[in-house]
């Protein structure tokens, strides 16, 4: 798998979890569109590729994710989503390291 992930991944709304990591094939930025997946419980590991841009907002809508979000080895850039605060269920690993993130950790994400 190569290139732009597609807007209509955002259709797959029983998706669990998803793992596309460690190819560094993917590119462009990740679709707002992923904000839809609310049936992620497991976790979203696009880590290790080559996605860039802003962490999109939209994240904040899994608030039902319990397991993983590795974003970690990309090339994400602008400020850390306050957002990702509404993933107060996440119990595992929240990755963001090696981007070229920013700002500061907001304050959200220790509720």
């Amino acid at each position: 798998l190569n290139g732009q992930l597609p807007t209509e991944l955002g259709y797959l709304t029983h998706l669990t979890e998803v793992q596309i990591s460690g190819q560094s094939l993917l590119t462009g930025s990740l679709p707002s569109e992923i904000g839809q997946l609310t049936a992620l419980k497991e976790g979203m590991d696009f880590a290790s590729n080559q996605l860039n841009g802003a962490i999109p907002t939209q994240l904040g809508n899994l608030d039902a994710m319990v397991g993983r979000l590795y974003l970690n080895v990309n090339s994400f850039t602008s400020a850390i989503p306050t957002e990702l605060g509404n993933l107060r269920e996440m119990t595992t690993y929240f990755y963001l390291q090696s981007n070229y993130l920013s700002s500061e950790i907001p304050t959200e994400l220790g509720n």
